[in-house]
């Protein structure tokens, strides 16, 4: 009997998680900061994506289609491929490697795409889901700029790096969790409901404005930054308020809480970093958000959440 596409994402979880923590083992970079954002970025590659595509789907059709088996059969070659060009120098070699995962986001965006002229997929919490999946590409190309080594209008190589990862987590677990959060929200309220739109159009406006921020304007990153800010605290506080309650797993319930308060700290994080931008006056620096913004955002938010909707729906 062949795996099914679910089952599929969650054993390339599974070993990826494996490949990530050997790989503290070796280094691929020399400076301390860069080398903890490829390791945050791997994480989202080997970890994240899968978790997130193993619950992607809403039903057995969208499992089957054939974009999505392609891309979740494609995801455990790709992300192998990434992992092999960051011990590869920066150059062709490397972003040839690299660019086995824009083959895999190329069609995850495209299915994402596809999902966007589904009449009954376009809610609020699918958009969402498709945002996630289309998103993803745009990280991906940024990847092989890195790997390749180059710097698009004079962008520094940690500008590049951070742009792919940027849309690795904002771009992909944001409007994932998001969307995983709004199918359970769906039976509330109306009022809860809108509060959950917001939270979507939050998330899926924020993420490009904070890219620009990074890459083009400071004024718009900082405007990124607050959008999306607080549409992850209201995320937050809605399942907190609303989906916690109604779950009796303690672990679900624990994962989700620690994933719901994260943004609390690293998005007040990355809002000072925003503002000490556009005002000209170092507050907090590159490595500094790494440690901090960085792992929170990652093993926090993305992480715990993803992990906590695996065991919620396994159940």
């Amino acid at each position: 009997m062949p795996i099914s596409p679910p089952k599929l994402s969650r054993a390339s979880a599974l070993a990826g998680t494996v490949i990530w923590e050997l790989g503290f083992f070796s280094h691929s970079s020399t400076l301390i900061e860069t080398e903890l954002i490829n390791k945050v970025l791997l994480l989202a590659v080997l970890v994240i994506v899968p978790l997130g595509l193993s619950l992607a789907a809403t039903d057995q059709e969208e499992e089957n289609s054939l974009l999505f088996r392609l891309a979740i059969f494609a995801q455990p070659i790709g992300a192998a491929a990434v992992v092999v060009s960051f011990f590869l120098k920066q150059g062709i070699a490397a972003a040839l490697f690299s660019s086995a995962w824009l083959v895999v986001a190329g069609l995850l965006s495209l299915h994402g795409l596809s999902r966007l002229l589904s009449p009954k997929l376009r809610v609020f919490e699918e958009v969402s889901i498709s945002a996630g999946l289309i998103y993803l590409s745009v990280g991906s190309g940024w990847l092989i700029m890195s790997r390749l080594g180059i710097q698009p209008l004079g962008f520094g190589d940690t500008i590049v790096l951070l742009t792919a990862v940027h849309f690795h987590y904002a771009g992909f677990a944001a409007p994932i969790l998001s969307g995983l959060a709004g199918r359970v929200l769906v039976h509330q309220s109306v009022s809860v409901q809108r509060l959950f739109a917001l939270v979507v159009l939050g998330v899926i406006a924020g993420t490009p404005l904070v890219a620009a921020g990074i890459t083009l304007s400071p004024s718009l990153g900082l405007a990124g930054t607050v959008i999306i800010s607080c549409a992850l605290l209201l995320l937050g506080i809605l399942v907190i308020g609303w989906i916690v309650p109604g779950i009796t797993r303690r672990s679900v319930q624990l994962l989700l809480v620690l994933s719901s308060i994260s943004p609390f700290i690293s998005m007040t994080l990355a809002s000072i970093y925003a503002y000490s931008i556009v005002a000209k006056k170092l507050i907090i620096d590159i490595p500094q958000m790494a440690l901090t913004h960085g792992l929170i955002n990652a093993l926090g938010f993305s992480l715990c959440g993803l992990l906590a909707w695996t065991i919620f729906r396994a159940e």
